[in-house]
């Protein structure tokens, strides 16, 4: 479980982290543990995803609770598949030293995330379809993939273009596999 003492220095560091500034790096516990008890963030941001999947049920969705279902199922496997390919990733860029403070802060973004996400699912809310919603959207996804690219050059000291393939097969992943995945699951038909 994460300790209170954690927590705030780990919302400090994603302070740094969203300014881009490298001093992110001494704010996290980046030891196996420390990775390890960094997946118990996924209850802490789950209630958000709950409200967002919530809000996503519309006419393609026949049956509210199978949708939610799957979209938890989803949301297990978008917590597990990607550090499972970092993983596999650090073997091949020799890096596993690094590998669970990369995790470790991979999975902290999450709160971020949340945080930034926040207005959007407002908008979202009020109305899914309108421009300002739409444009967001794209804004975050941009600043969201630089984030990321950002750990990844610093955890892990590789490459900007290892940083990004890794950013990539993480995006992809989501949009292509366990996003449509989890809404079939859950019954959606998909356009």
């Amino acid at each position: 479980m994460i300790g209170s003492v954690e927590l705030r220095l780990g919302c400090r560091g994603l302070l740094h982290l969203a300014r881009f500034d490298g001093q992110f790096l001494r704010f996290f516990d980046r030891s196996a543990s420390g990775a390890l008890r960094s997946f118990w963030l996924a209850l802490l941001v789950l209630p958000f995803y709950l409200v967002q999947f919530w809000l996503e049920i519309d006419a393609t969705v026949p049956n509210a609770g199978q949708y939610l279902a799957g979209r938890l199922v989803g949301y297990a496997y978008n917590w597990i598949a990607f550090p499972l390919i970092l993983l596999f990733a650090a073997k091949l860029l020799e890096r596993e030293a690094e590998m669970p403070g990369c995790i470790a802060i991979y999975n902290w973004l999450s709160l971020l995330w949340i945080t930034l996400q926040a207005p959007l699912l407002l908008l979202f809310a009020i109305n899914r379809d309108s421009s300002a919603t739409i444009a967001l959207s794209y804004l975050f996804l941009l600043y969201s993939v630089l984030v990321e690219g950002f750990v990844f050059v610093r955890a892990l000291r590789i490459a900007t273009w290892q940083a990004a393939v890794l950013v990539v097969i993480d995006v992809a992943l989501n949009i292509y596999v366990i996003g449509p995945f989890a809404r079939i699951l859950g019954g959606a038909t998909l356009p």
